[in-house]
């Protein structure tokens, strides 16, 4: 495989990862990291750094379009940013230390969680303590 052939493939999996990242809010990173790392053979490390940082460009984009049409709750949306900023800088800084196989293994796990959760049926009143009608 060639340098463009790899880049076209590269680039069709990552608009497909930003569309369904947009399209349910995943981020992306749950496509691209296996795509690169099964499909193209990319170390795991370098697959999660160059997905978090295309994550950055999806969150971007789409929180963009859910805010401009009121579907996002921006007093959950800076809570949770907090605690997933401080979880991120811990999670990276113990992936830095851990074997590949340690997080290739992290990785199924999630996904194969995700799979289940996403199976699951939903209660049909949600209500949550930041809840703002606007």
């Amino acid at each position: 495989m060639n340098i463009l052939e790899f880049s076209l493939l590269v680039w069709i999996g990552s608009f497909s990862a930003g569309f369904l990242g947009a399209l349910t809010g995943l981020g992306g990173g749950v496509v691209i990291v296996p795509l690169l790392t099964s499909i193209f053979g990319v170390d795991i490390r370098y697959a999660i750094g160059a997905s978090l940082v295309s994550v950055i460009a999806t969150s971007s984009g789409a929180a963009c379009t859910y805010i401009k049409k009121g579907y996002t709750n921006l007093r959950l949306g800076m809570f949770l940013e907090v605690a997933t900023t401080i979880g991120a800088i811990i999670g990276a800084l113990i992936a830095t230390f851990i074997s590949v196989k340690a997080l290739t293994i992290v990785l199924a796990i999630v996904l194969i969680y995700s799979a289940y959760l996403s199976q699951q049926p939903r209660p049909e009143n949600l209500e949550f303590c930041f809840y703002s009608p606007a």
